[in-house]
């Protein structure tokens, strides 16, 4: 994997594009981050932070290999209705995951004042889980994952084992209910198997041991990968590279930055770099 390091920088709340990771310690992060969510910004502000500080992207129904080519999608929409806030695969020996993630806001409130009713607008954050789901059940998995069969890699592995939706609700603040044994069980009643609950300041766990990701578009003809970095070299080796797009300054550090020990095969008896081999087949975005 390329381990250059960015600087450290300050972030902003500029919802402009730009693919830059900004870099900071776990704890910096956390503090920032911590600080942001009591200032009760809007859903998209918190989206953006999420792109640019990628290790706070929940990592449930991550397998024991990751999340696939450590790359994410934003804004996938699926039908004619329904788009989520975030996607990944993650597979094991046996199976995969396809992870829907939907944000709403920390602001966001689980129940009606000091009720333990909950409010209407979790009901339906609720609610439109299960019309995801109702959608795949509807006979739309196999389209589903055939516009998507570019980064679902190994293609012998996806053509021969299961994959299975999972979803995941990032809602509102711990300690709406972190005091109440009768909240907090009412909230994981709602929970099943294919389907987690978390609260905004939970993706603050743990983030000394989650890597960085890179984050995409899907496209009709392409996936416009976004991040300017590489994150994952293994990506390049997997996917071909025809079926993405990247900026001007990913391309010049995939052409020009430290190779990989990733590789494509072998022509003549050589083995073909990845790095390279994306470099001379990408297509590059002129933002």
């Amino acid at each position: 994997m390329y381990a250059e390091k960015l600087p450290v920088t300050k972030w902003s709340a500029d919802l402009s594009p730009g693919g830059c990771i900004l870099t900071l310690t776990a704890d910096d992060l956390k503090t920032e981050y911590l600080k942001l969510l009591d200032e009760e910004h809007n859903e998209q502000v918190y989206q953006k932070y999420l792109e640019q500080h990628t290790r706070l992207i929940p990592r449930e129904f991550v397998q024991n290999h990751g999340i696939g080519c450590d790359l994410v999608l934003r804004k996938l929409s699926f039908g004619s209705d329904y788009k989520s806030d975030f996607f990944y695969f993650s597979k094991s020996s046996d199976d995969w995951n396809a992870v829907h993630i939907e944000i709403e806001k920390p602001s966001s409130k689980y129940f009606k004042g000091s009720t333990n009713e909950f409010d209407p607008g979790f009901l339906h954050a609720i609610q439109q889980i299960n019309d995801w789901r109702a959608w795949f059940a509807r006979d739309n998995q196999k389209g589903f994952l055939n516009s998507l069969a570019a980064i679902q890699v190994p293609m012998h592995m996806a053509i021969r084992n299961p994959t299975f939706n999972k979803y995941v609700l990032v809602y509102g603040r711990r300690d709406e209910y972190s005091g109440s044994d009768i909240r907090r069980s009412k909230i994981q009643s709602l929970e099943t198997d294919d389907f987690k609950i978390i609260s905004f300041d939970s993706l603050a766990e743990g983030l000394k041991s989650k890597d960085e990701l890179s984050i995409a578009i899907r496209h009709n003809e392409y996936i416009d990968i976004v991040t300017d970095e590489i994150t994952n070299s293994e990506m390049y080796g997997w996917i071909d590279p025809t079926q993405f797009r990247v900026s001007a300054a990913l391309h010049d550090k995939l052409k020009n930055g430290p190779p990989s020990r990733t590789y494509r095969g072998f022509k003549s008896g050589v083995p073909i770099e990845a790095h390279q081999y994306a470099a001379e087949n990408i297509r590059i975005r002129r933002d």
